[in-house]
């Protein structure tokens, strides 16, 4: 474990293995836009009568937060040696920031910075510092490196690698728009590909989002939180795709019980056993959680349907006791082999479930070969039938083209 101290700040690691990211122009993202259950926070103390959007999922609720963070973070101000660029985005422990570091050498960096309000409550501060360790040693190519905790004033912070990218939560609702024939402002490649090159290049993000949860779990961490806001894909690289806020995890060596069984999340990616608050294995929770995230991914819709105007506290329960609606229901075109993976992943029952995110990963990739090597058949018993002209060199039409 790796202490935190009371200094101004505490540089993680001297150096880090992960190649600086140049300065671009900001993301805009939203970094829990579905409530998160965290408790002893005002998030738990809302109005029951919380109004559901029509997907069932309570209306964001970054308002009820308690106040003080808003005027106090503005661009341009200094924080530790670092400056605020532009906020990024709001979660239910505070904002996260594009920052510039002064010193000891220029760097555009992510700052997450920790409400004013929530620091004063020691199990809260204690819970940041804690994300801030277990980030420190989560080191991959998916996954956004801790390098530096700190504080200053009353702002606690953590600084991690700043990605020009957006949450796979707004390219589901951008690809959605596009679908329907909306101008969306929102670029990635995701949003508008046609369904099969859609399909193999969801699937190879989301191998990758897996393989990166594997990683978590291989340091004995668990994540608590996976559901699409909290999965970032870097608009510079096509399949850069990282796992994001720790802020719910736990530590499976140190955890006891008791906390494991706190009722933390967000109720739509939660798995039953964790709804109803039973003894779990954590592991095979967050593989429920990602497969709710892949049946979003893949059929742009919610696996349950809440009756509207459901009381806040019987949302959990009434989770608990649905079965999620087949994707195919709602995607006809989309592959039974695809399904498969999907509901595997949700199963009620943890034992049929994926053992692993690494096993679920593998799933995803096997689909990848096998929906490419259909769609290289496709082509060619096109060029055999000669529905496809292909062009040559030597062809006017290469030659205008080219």
């Amino acid at each position: 474990m790796i202490a935190i101290t009371d200094l101004r700040y505490h540089k993680i690691f001297r150096e880090r293995r992960r190649p600086r990211i140049a300065p671009g122009e900001e993301g805009e993202g939203s970094f829990g836009a579905d409530l998160t259950f965290v408790v002893g926070t005002a998030a738990t103390m809302i109005n029951t009568k919380t109004p559901l959007d029509p997907a069932g999922s309570p209306i964001s609720v970054s308002s009820e937060l308690p106040a003080g963070i808003e005027t106090k973070l503005r661009a341009g101000m200094t924080i530790g040696s670092f400056r605020l660029i532009r906020r990024l985005g709001r979660g239910a422990q505070g904002d996260v920031w594009k920052a510039k570091r002064l010193d000891p050498y220029p760097e555009i960096v992510a700052l997450k910075i920790l409400n004013p309000a929530l620091a004063k409550q020691p199990h809260r501060l204690a819970q940041f510092r804690r994300e801030a360790e277990r980030g420190a040693l989560l080191d991959g190519p998916s996954l956004l490196q801790v390098f530096e905790f700190g504080q200053a004033e009353d702002l606690l912070y953590m600084a991690m690698p700043y990605v020009e990218g957006t949450t796979l939560q707004e390219v589901i609702r951008g690809r959605r728009s596009h679908l329907r024939g909306e101008h969306v402002e929102l670029r990635h490649r995701l949003i508008d590909l046609d369904q099969e090159h859609y399909l193999h290049a969801a699937a190879c993000t989301m191998a990758r989002a897996a393989r990166a949860l594997d990683q978590i779990h291989a340091k004995r961490v668990v994540h608590r939180d996976i559901k699409p806001a909290n999965i970032l894909l870097d608009r510079q690289r096509p399949f850069g795709v990282y796992l994001c806020d720790l802020g719910l995890g736990r530590d499976l060596e140190v955890a006891t019980a008791e906390q494991m069984r706190d009722g933390a999340g967000t109720p739509m990616y939660m798995a039953p056993e964790r709804l109803l608050k039973a003894p779990a294995d954590e592991i095979l929770c967050d593989v429920y959680s990602l497969g709710v995230t892949l049946f979003e991914t893949f059929t742009l819709q919610r696996p349950f349907e809440l009756p509207s105007g459901i009381p806040l506290p019987c949302v959990g329960s009434c989770l608990a006791g649905m079965a999620p609606r087949r994707p195919r229901d709602l995607r006809p075109d989309l592959p039974p082999r695809l399904e498969a993976i999907i509901l595997k992943a949700m199963a009620r029952n943890p034992q049929h479930r994926h053992r692993s995110a690494g096993e679920l990963a593998s799933d995803l990739e096997q689909f990848q070969i096998y929906w490419s090597f259909r769609a290289g058949r496709q082509q060619a018993r096109a060029i055999q039938n000669g529905r496809h002209h292909r062009l040559t060199p030597h062809s006017p039409a290469s030659a205008e083209t080219g």
